[in-house]
C-alpha cells in the first residue's frame, strides 16, 4: 500500500500526456464519446464524489433534482477535458465558428469606459473556454492559475492554456499583481465559486444555506475600483455559448467589510442563477458548503446535511444574512 502513491505519481505524467495526444488525434465525436465514457466510469467507481454530489444537489435543486443528473455531471466532465484539448489547437477562424457570443453589448460598453474589468464566472459549463476570449473577441485577458506540484503536469496544462492567447499570472503576489492589472484598465478573469476559509468570516447565501466564501474577488474589485462583468460559458447542442451580463460598479456595493460582503453575495447569487439554468454543468463534485473531511463524515454517519452546515457556520441560523447587509 505504501508504494501506491509513488506509483500513481510516476504514472500521472505519462498518462496525462498520452491522453492529450490521443484526444488531439481522435476525430471530435469519437473523442467526446471517449471523454463521456470515462466520466460515466468515474460515476460508477468514485463513490465519494457521487454521494457528495447527490447530497448537495438534493438540497439545492429540490423538486428539480433528478437522480440521473449526477451521472450527467460526471459525463460532462469528459466534455470539459476533450474540449480543453481540442479547442487549444483550433485556428481563430474555427474557434469563432464554434462559439456563440450573447450580450456582447454589455462587454463593449464596459470596455469603452477604459476601466479595469473583472470577468467573474464559476465552475459551470466549460470555464476553460473563456481563456479563448482573446482569439474570439481580441481582448487582452489575464487569468491567475495555481501551480501544480509536478512541474511536468504544470507544463502540459500551461501549454494548452497559453495557446488560447490568455496571459497566465502566477499565484505568488497575486493580489497586488491583479490590482495593478485592473488599475491599468486591463481585464482579468476570476472563478468565484470556491469554498472560502471559515477564518475569513464571510458566509454568503447559496441555495438557501450559508456557504463559506472566498472574499478575494470582491476585495480585489473594490480595491481596484473595477467594473464587474459576469460571464457564463455553457455547452448547448454541441456548441459553446458565452454570455455576458451587465457590468456592475464594484464601488456601488460599498467599501470595507460590508461592501465586500454585499459584492460577494451578488457574485454568489449570480452563480446560483446560472446553476439553476444548467444544473448538469456545474461542478457538484466540489464540496461547496463543507470541507471534504466533513462530507466524508456525513456520508459515513448519515447525518443531516442542512443541520450540519448550519452548525458549522457558527450558529448562523439565518442563511440569508449576507444578502440582507
Amino acid at each position: 500500500m505504501g508504494k501506491k502513491p509513488g506509483l500513481l505519481l510516476t504514472l500521472q505524467y505519462p498518462l496525462a500526456r498520452g491522453m492529450i495526444e490521443l484526444i488531439r488525434l481522435m476525430p471530435y465525436r469519437m473523442a467526446i464519446g471517449l471523454g463521456r465514457s470515462l466520466g460515466r466510469l468515474a460515476w460508477r467507481l468514485d463513490a465519494f464524489h457521487r454521494k457528495a454530489a447527490q447530497i448537495q444537489m438534493r438540497h439545492a435543486l429540490g423538486d428539480a433534482y433528478r437522480p440521473e443528473l449526477v451521472r450527467e455531471v460526471f459525463m460532462f466532465h469528459g466534455d470539459i477535458l476533450v474540449d480543453a484539448v481540442k479547442y487549444a489547437y483550433l485556428s481563430e477562424e474555427e474557434i469563432r465558428r464554434r462559439i456563440d457570443i450573447e450580450g456582447q453589448e454589455h462587454l463593449d460598453r464596459a470596455l469603452a469606459t477604459g476601466r479595469g474589468l473583472m470577468l467573474i464566472t464559476g465552475h459551470i459549463g466549460n470555464w476553460e473556454m473563456l481563456a479563448h476570449l482573446h482569439r474570439v473577441l481580441g481582448i487582452r485577458f489575464c487569468v491567475m492559475a495555481d501551480v501544480r506540484d509536478d512541474p511536468r503536469i504544470e507544463e502540459l496544462v500551461n501549454g494548452l492554456r497559453v495557446r488560447s492567447g490568455a496571459t497566465i499570472l502566477p499565484p505568488a503576489g497575486k493580489a497586488l499583481m491583479l490590482i495593478r492589472e485592473l488599475k491599468k484598465g486591463n481585464t482579468i478573469g476570476f472563478l468565484i465559486d470556491q469554498r472560502g476559509k471559515r477564518s475569513d468570516g464571510l458566509y454568503c447565501d447559496f441555495f438557501g444555506l450559508p456557504a463559506p466564501t472566498n472574499p478575494a474577488p470582491a476585495f480585489l474589485a473594490v480595491k481596484a475600483d473595477a467594473l464587474v462583468v459576469p460571464v457564463l460559458s455553457f455547452k448547448n447542442d454541441g456548441r459553446y455559448v458565452v454570455r455576458f451580463s451587465e457590468a456592475r460598479e464594484a464601488s456601488s456595493f460599498g467599501q470595507g467589510k460590508e461592501g465586500i460582503a454585499r459584492l460577494s453575495q451578488f457574485m454568489q447569487s449570480w452563480v446560483e442563477s446560472a446553476v439553476r439554468e444548467r444544473p448538469d454543468q456545474w461542478f457538484w463534485l466540489h464540496c461547496r458548503w463543507t470541507r471534504r473531511s466533513e462530507m466524508k463524515a456525513l456520508i459515513k454517519g448519515g447525518g443531516d446535511f442542512v443541520s450540519f452546515v448550519l452548525e458549522r457556520a457558527g450558529g448562523q441560523d439565518n442563511p440569508r444574512h449576507a444578502r440582507e447587509l
